[in-house]
């Protein structure tokens, strides 16, 4: 039977506890609210994965090389609160204690360390479930890869990862690339929608044969077709930009993972000490 490889994007799940949870203090003025909720998510979904190995992902701050080549990316975002950067040490130091592996690389987004580790794993023959909400993810689905919807727990393999975005995964950087991504601050190709994105790609496939077949296009059956083939060949140069910084990297520079060794022994003593320290009765 394969095991399961449980990857947690551990960004999300701070932000979302941060939100959450976001005015508890210990009696020494420390806030603790996104710890505390990180952890009793975290517990939650370990006891919901028994027999798995759990690696836990972040973002860190820094120029990733998507920064590099499109300097909006991302630009939109607000910057993280005070008191919630002063949380990521001590939380770090707790998930650690409790026995689960955590994962960051400077200048490295965590989607890219998912990405990497998730192939890794389906190619040792594990089974691999992320706990994500971003669309960018639903491109690692595989017959062995599938996504944790954090809100409701439900599982997205390829047939609902289809039936949400309307296309296959392997085409969900393709689609993006045309449509753009306002989480991500990448503004797609002017005048083409999700609807007329979803209609090129199933029609034509990817960018690349999109643009291989661009003398056909105007037989398919849309609306301002031509216009369409215009702004496809005018913004060629922008469209595969859109889509080095949509499509997520499997093959990042990361030392190989023992997945035996993910699982740590949890420093009960240390754990007490920290959950003390903070005031949780966990």
């Amino acid at each position: 039977m394969k095991k399961k490889i449980i990857l947690i994007d551990g960004s999300f799940y701070l932000y979302r506890a941060y939100y959450a949870l976001p005015n508890l203090v210990n009696s020494k003025g420390h806030p603790t609210g996104a710890i505390y909720g990180f952890v009793r998510m975290l517990k939650k979904i370990v006891s919901m994965n028994i027999n798995s190995y759990f690696l836990i992902v972040f973002d860190t701050k820094g120029i990733s090389y998507r920064k590099k080549i499109f300097n909006n990316y991302k630009s939109q975002r607000a910057n993280m609160p005070g008191n919630l950067i002063i949380q990521i040490k001590p939380l770090l130091k707790i998930i650690q204690a409790m026995g689960y592996f955590v994962l960051y690389i400077k200048n490295v987004e965590a989607d890219d360390i998912i990405g990497t580790i998730s192939v890794q794993a389906e190619k040792e023959n594990y089974f691999v479930y992320i706990f994500s909400t971003d669309k960018d993810i639903a491109q690692l689905v595989t017959k062995n890869i599938k996504i944790i919807n954090p809100y409701n727990y439900s599982v997205l393999g390829s047939k609902e990862i289809y039936n949400r975005y309307g296309v296959m995964p392997e085409l969900i950087s393709d689609l993006l690339a045309l449509i753009g991504d306002p989480v991500d601050n990448i503004p797609g190709i002017p005048g083409i929608g999700n609807k007329t994105g979803k209609i090129l790609i199933n029609t034509l496939g990817n960018l690349k044969f999109i643009y291989k077949n661009i003398d056909y296009i105007e037989n398919i059956t849309i609306k301002g077709i031509k216009n369409i083939k215009k702004k496809l060949i005018k913004y060629k140069n922008l469209v595969f930009l859109f889509h080095k910084l949509t499509k997520i990297k499997t093959n990042i520079d990361i030392h190989h993972i023992d997945f035996n060794d993910l699982n740590l022994k949890p420093q009960v003593k240390y754990l007490k000490y920290l959950f003390q320290k903070y005031e949780f009765n966990i």
